[in-house]
């Protein structure tokens, strides 16, 4: 390949992120994370506050891998975020479930599984990471002495469990 042939390919790559970038799912996608607080840019970028569809997210990643960073975080703690959640590509479905199981991830369209997984504990409430639902099955007395423990010490079920697991270590 010659310098030329080189040229014209970078010339025509850059002409094209252009284009993607002035382009309306672009602009909402990334006026909507910088109004968020998720990201922060340089340039001017008119404020979007209504809910993104995944498709338009996805696309404009192709030329902000940013946002490709943060949309599998949004769909696990800011799922209000985003509209038409339900009909995940395979890929994505695969790191969201191993993101709600706090597990790192396997790479995703070329960013790394580990950048994806930093992004968790900052959307939503800071810090935190999501809580895995649990189901038990409790005799009677266990279930009377569960809300009983609630109802004195004034805390949730939940709390309640959550201090007798840590009575125990």
């Amino acid at each position: 390949m010659t310098r030329e042939e080189i040229r014209e390919r970078a010339r025509r790559k850059l002409a094209g992120l252009r284009r993607r970038r002035s382009d309306a799912r672009y602009v909402r996608t990334l006026g909507r994370f910088v109004d968020a607080g998720l990201l922060t840019t340089n340039q001017a970028v008119p404020r979007h506050r209504e809910p993104l569809r995944v498709d338009d997210v996805l696309w404009a990643g192709e030329a902000e891998p940013r946002f490709l960073e943060l949309l599998p975080a949004l769909l696990v703690k800011r799922p209000s975020m985003l509209v038409k959640t339900g009909d995940l590509p395979d890929d994505l479905h695969r790191v969201v479930r191993r993101l709600r199981r706090n597990l790192v991830p396997e790479d995703f369209r070329g960013i790394r599984g580990e950048d994806i997984y930093r992004w968790l504990p900052r959307v939503g409430q800071k810090d935190q990471f999501p809580a895995r639902p649990k189901s038990f099955r409790l005799k009677p007395e266990d279930v009377h002495l569960l809300e009983h423990l609630s109802h004195e010490l004034g805390i949730s079920e939940t709390d309640v469990i959550r201090r007798g697991l840590r009575a125990l270590v």
